[in-house]
């Protein structure tokens, strides 16, 4: 073989070689390219997928809080006993004279508040509150005039629930604001009074035989009367709403201050008698019954269904059991009375905080990062 055709034959194994190892770059570049835009468009499903199986801000969560109310929108507080009424009322003779309306709502306290809730969004979402509350005793109506005592106190304990339109913003950091409103359904009630009178002039057995009010002097009646009872009540619909600033402390744990507003309207349903003590003299002698009424009662269990229970009417007529208006009395049946409607409104100042459930959130990551790597393996 001649030098000549050994130079060609090595230029031209070099050629070759060089010719397929552009293509071979060539085809890997465009390999990599391919693979870059196949992960590229991974990705951009992987973010899709995210945002369409869970909106930004979407979640559940778990809200506790306490505080303390006061009533707001008072209205004159009253008695459902003729024998007490409608007024604080001090009188002695001639000399000293003050009467004055007591004002006030059967709500206030303190209040503990449980709430599950969802955001649709980071903006708008749903939650439904259940409150525990205990109203403080106040006081309903007071007379204190000369022989003639009579006052009567009343809390009440109560459930409510609570659903609410929630809206949110925040500043995309550690601060946020929450208003919230909606309706607020009592679903359970018990209101405690308790009544006191000491009568040394007559006139609460005139009143509760219906007969007019004529003070006898002299002491001539000596008669005490103390009682606690339970009165259960309608509730009507009403209205909650609440406006709460909000500190991020965690990703998933958030503090927050709440004022927030409860107001609803009762009007009363039954009056049983848990305790009950009547002692009656007249001219220094115990009396046991005066015309058709006991005098003497020394536990609620000895009492008739006339003063052991009080139903209450929105009339009263004459076919009514009640010796108010000169009526008969039927001392195996409970006593008539007319209903009487409480306000029971509370502004509420509260602090809590508020837990969020992610597990929709990682659930969603995982889908995603599967479905990326499934992807890329292909």
């Amino acid at each position: 073989m001649s030098l000549k055709t050994i130079t060609l034959s090595v230029f031209s194994a070099c050629f070759i070689s060089t010719m397929y190892a552009q293509d071979a770059v060539v085809t890997s570049v465009e390999d990599a390219t391919e693979n870059v835009e196949v992960a590229d468009s991974s990705l951009a499903i992987s973010d899709a997928l995210l945002k369409k199986v869970r909106p930004e801000g979407k979640r559940w969560y778990i809200e506790v809080a306490a505080g303390y109310g006061i009533p707001y929108l008072p209205t004159n507080r009253k008695s459902p006993l003729a024998e007490i009424g409608d007024k604080d009322w001090y009188q002695r003779g001639k000399k000293e004279l003050s009467v004055k309306p007591l004002f006030g709502t059967n709500g206030g306290g303190f209040a503990a508040n449980v709430t599950v809730g969802h955001m649709f969004n980071k903006n708008i979402g749903l939650d439904a509150t259940i409150t525990i509350a205990k109203h403080p005793e106040q006081l309903d109506a007071r007379i204190d005039i000369t022989g003639y005592f009579a006052q009567q106190r009343t809390g009440t304990n109560a459930l409510y629930f609570a659903p609410h339109l929630v809206t949110r913003w925040d500043n995309g950091k550690k601060f946020g604001i929450i208003g919230k409103a909606g309706l607020f359904l009592p679903f359970y009630g018990a209101t405690v009074s308790r009544a006191e009178i000491k009568d040394k002039s007559g006139r609460m057995l005139q009143t509760l035989l219906g007969q007019p009010i004529q003070p006898m002097g002299g002491g001539v009646v000596d008669l005490t009367f103390k009682a606690k009872t339970i009165t259960t009540y309608h509730p009507t619909l009403g209205i909650s709403a609440s406006i709460s600033f909000e500190y991020k402390a965690t990703e998933s744990l958030k503090l927050f201050a709440q004022a927030r507003v409860g107001a609803y309207t009762i009007s009363l349903k039954e009056t049983k008698f848990d305790e009950l003590f009547m002692s009656t003299k007249l001219l220094g002698i115990d009396i046991e019954e005066l015309g058709p009424l006991k005098t003497q009662i020394n536990d609620v269990s000895e009492a008739p269904e006339f003063l052991k229970k009080i139903v209450y009417r929105k009339e009263l007529t004459e076919n009514s059991n009640t010796g108010r208006y000169g009526g008969k009395v039927d001392l195996t049946k409970p006593m008539d009375e007319l209903a009487v409607r409480y306000n029971a409104s509370s502004l509420y100042f509260n602090i809590g905080m508020t837990y969020d459930i992610n597990r929709w959130d990682k659930r969603s990551a995982k889908k995603a990062e599967k479905e990326e790597k499934s992807k890329v393996e292909k």
